[in-house]
């Protein structure tokens, strides 16, 4: 059996991890990434945790995209703004299921004037110790449109109806996955080039086996044969199995 990572080890990783995926970022030519460096003060506050526990937070890392194509309303701006914050928490744990005990990813995109505005927010429920969960489907882990900053322009939605639901299932994110998100989603180009970069990819596929492996492991055993182990952790991940 391989010997344990003590907490250090495992906190001055993550922390190397940060330093590296900055350093990319920085090399990236695509005229993306507005502030990669706020990844460096993550790290540092990654590589400062106590006892068995870590927690960094990426604060207002700034995108510049494109608009894409068939945005509503029509603008003549070329560009957006995407900004994104990140806190999460975990245990200095290599064996554990799942690593994570605290996640909150916001995302906010604007036009370059900042007068259309949208966002989505993804978390890690914090299930109620007293039992009053709503009825409706809330994965561990899930996206939903909207979240709390809206609620400032909620006189200024014209017919738009914002709902709480529908929370869509989704793997935990760390810094790195919720960046590749990111790109995925807004800024194509850059993301099919920051895959073809050796050291982005090995960061990525570190982040895939550590977050999304447990998960994705964990969710296939539902239909494996006889009878579940602990069934509520998978139906907490994905509530609409049965």
């Amino acid at each position: 059996m391989a010997k344990k990572a003590k907490p250090e080890v495992i906190r001055k990783r993550m922390s190397n991890e940060l330093i590296a995926l900055n350093r990319v970022l920085n090399q990236n030519k695509s005229g993306v990434f507005h502030n990669p460096e706020v990844l460096l003060a993550s790290a540092n506050q990654c590589s400062s945790g106590e006892a068995s526990k870590w927690h960094y937070e990426v604060a207002e890392l700034i995108l510049n995209v494109a608009v894409p194509q068939n945005v509503l309303p029509q603008t003549t701006h070329r560009s957006m703004v995407v900004t994104a914050n990140i806190n999460i928490f975990g245990n200095c744990d290599d064996d554990a299921e799942d690593c994570l005990t605290g996640l909150e990813f916001n995302i906010h995109v604007s036009t370059a004037n900042r007068e259309n505005f949208c966002s989505w927010h993804f978390d890690r429920h914090i299930t109620s110790e007293e039992g009053h969960d709503p009825e409706e489907a809330h994965p561990l882990y899930h996206f939903q449109h909207g979240g709390h900053a809206m609620k400032e322009i909620a006189g200024s939605l014209g017919k738009v109806l914002l709902l709480p639901a529908p929370r869509v299932a989704f793997p935990p994110l760390d810094a790195t996955l919720a960046i590749d998100f990111l790109l995925s989603n807004f800024a194509g180009s850059a993301w099919q080039e920051l895959r073809n970069d050796p050291t982005y990819s090995r960061l990525l596929r570190d982040a895939q086996e550590r977050c999304w492996k447990p998960y994705i492991t964990r969710l296939a055993k539902w239909w494996d044969p006889g009878p579940r182990e602990d069934e509520h952790k998978t139906l907490a991940l994905w509530p609409q199995l049965i």
